[in-house]
């Protein structure tokens, strides 16, 4: 019996440092993986592979100024968890094989193998990495579908002033009694407004950052390059310097375009954006933060969506006492995911939990627009509210999936709207759209992807446009690439414009 049992093979045990280091690692990084696709999909939803890469070229530089909450959980799925597991699966594994079980003797040697090409092969699943690959080898939809702002004439003597607001994750389902029982965002469909019936979202244009670019420029945002670090620095000081924005049209036509935000204006290159594309002034949880704003009336994101309507309508007087006129765009935070935030204000109102939160928001909203109409404002100035993308995983996220068809919040108010010429919207529509709404006439009726929604024009969508889309958008485009990538900056100048003395071109 001695001599049998000295001819066993050595027990693999932790003293060999060396292949206990590689075990560990693979089992580590597949965990991690694990980890990190459930962190994303619990807080998140389900991410595209193009917004995880913008965010890496992008949206570093904010990071600090995320919510702390995310923040926090981040650290819990990626790093305390990971560790966590990985000690239970190597004294699991130590275990059974000092236990001499078979099956782990047979498997023990490829265990950490097959479990990491497990999590890799789920996260590949997780982010559609085949579609995306896939998308390399389509046809180039941009560069066909593709209108130049610039060879555009657009005219208008006396446009009005625009007051924009973008809701984060505002969808027309909160509105739907049959899901909810009741209509949550009651105070803002009862505003008397023009609103499309299906305003859809496509790709490229489901985060933040993402809508903004899309319904000013037309265009969506997509990836410009993963692997080559050397061109990405060449790219990422300058934010689509060659893309005609809403923005850019407006200063062209007199307007002074100002920006207020309740987060960080840094986060995922909001800020320079807006700065490259003739926003005179941005305004994010940085500048709020410096004028002293308390505490209590701040959350994780940023500024309550309370006081950032009241600041707006403060800076809103001091813009129309001016002669010039002007593009405000606002952009909320309290509803944006995993959990809303929902101010003093809200609570003491009796609103709880993250309906109150949605009921609360829509409530403010209207409130804002009410005090304008109150002011005498809409005589000469528009508002238009749209909800900037689908909502992701938040605590009403079941509820919503049950609206037979989950679309995009829109509201066009003002004394007259134009008639629409059909009920469809995407994003890049809104560019068109939102000029015309203003009183400028855009020849032709498309700006970039988009076909504005009112007045009559020569061309409409094509029927099949948002399947088409949904399937070729984010392909490879040199079109699209050299909005980002030439040196020169779009001459604004060169666009067919007509402003009166009234409006004087600056």
């Amino acid at each position: 019996m001695t001599t049998k049992l000295a001819t066993v093979t050595p027990v693999p045990s932790f003293h060999f440092r060396p292949a206990m280091l590689v075990r560990a690692g693979a089992y580590f990084a597949a965990i991690l993986l694990f980890c990190l696709n459930y962190w994303i999909n619990r807080y998140f939803g389900k991410p595209d592979l193009d917004q995880i890469v913008y965010h890496l070229q992008f949206g570093a530089q904010g990071l600090a100024a995320t919510d702390s909450l995310i923040v926090r959980r981040f650290v819990r799925w990626s790093v305390l968890v990971p560790f966590t597991l990985l000690a239970l699966v190597l004294l699991a594994e130590h275990w059974a094989t000092v236990r001499r079980y078979r099956f782990m003797l047979r498997v023990r040697p490829m265990l950490p193998s097959a479990v990491l090409l497990c999590a890799v092969v789920f996260t590949l699943q997780q982010l559609s990495v085949v579609d995306y690959l896939a998308s390399s080898l389509g046809p180039d939809y941009f560069a066909r579908h593709y209108v130049e702002p610039s060879t555009v004439s657009i005219q208008g003597s006396r446009p009005k002033n625009l007051i924009l607001i973008y809701v984060e994750s505002l969808e027309t389902g909160y509105a739907d009694a049959d899901v909810f029982g009741d209509n949550l965002i009651a105070p803002m469909t009862g505003l008397g407004a023009s609103s499309f019936g299906a305003y859809e979202q496509v790709p490229g244009t489901s985060w933040t950052i993402a809508a903004i670019v899309a319904t000013q420029c037309a265009v969506p945002l997509k990836r410009i390059t993963v692997f080559d670090e050397n061109k990405q620095g060449e790219l990422v000081p300058s934010f689509l310097p060659n893309a005609t924005c809403l923005s850019d049209i407006l200063a062209a036509h007199g307007y002074r375009n100002v920006f207020l935000g309740g987060a960080s204006s840094s986060f995922a290159g909001k800020g320079r954006f807006l700065s490259a594309h003739r926003y005179h002034e941005v305004k994010g949880k940085e500048d709020w933060q410096a004028q002293g704003v308390p505490q209590e009336r701040m959350n994780g994101w940023g500024l309550f969506d309370d006081e950032l309507f009241r600041r707006a309508l403060t800076r809103l007087d001091q813009l129309h006492a001016a002669s010039q006129p002007f593009n405000l765009t606002l952009l909320t935070v309290d509803t944006h995911e995993p959990a809303g935030h929902l101010s003093r204000s809200c609570t003491q109102k009796g609103y709880a939990g993250f309906e109150g939160v949605v009921r609360c928001g829509a409530g403010e909203v209207a409130a804002f627009v009410r005090e304008v109409r109150a002011r005498g404002y809409l005589k000469d100035t528009n508002i238009v509210i749209l909800g900037d993308h689908l909502a992701r995983r938040n605590p009403l996220s079941d509820t919503l999936e049950r609206v037979p068809q989950r679309t995009l919040f829109n509201a066009f108010i003002g004394e007259e709207a134009p008639a629409r010429n059909r009920e469809q919207l995407v994003h890049f529509d809104l560019l068109p759209t939102i000029l015309e709404f203003s009183g400028l006439q855009v020849s032709g009726g498309r700006l970039g992807l988009g076909y504005s929604g009112f007045n009559r024009h020569g061309s409409l969508p094509e029927p099949g446009r948002l399947a088409e889309m949904r399937a070729s958008v984010l392909n490879p485009s040199d079109t699209y690439r050299s909005l980002w990538v030439a040196a020169t900056p779009v001459a604004v100048p060169a666009l067919s414009y007509r402003a009166d003395a009234a409006h004087p071109v600056r």
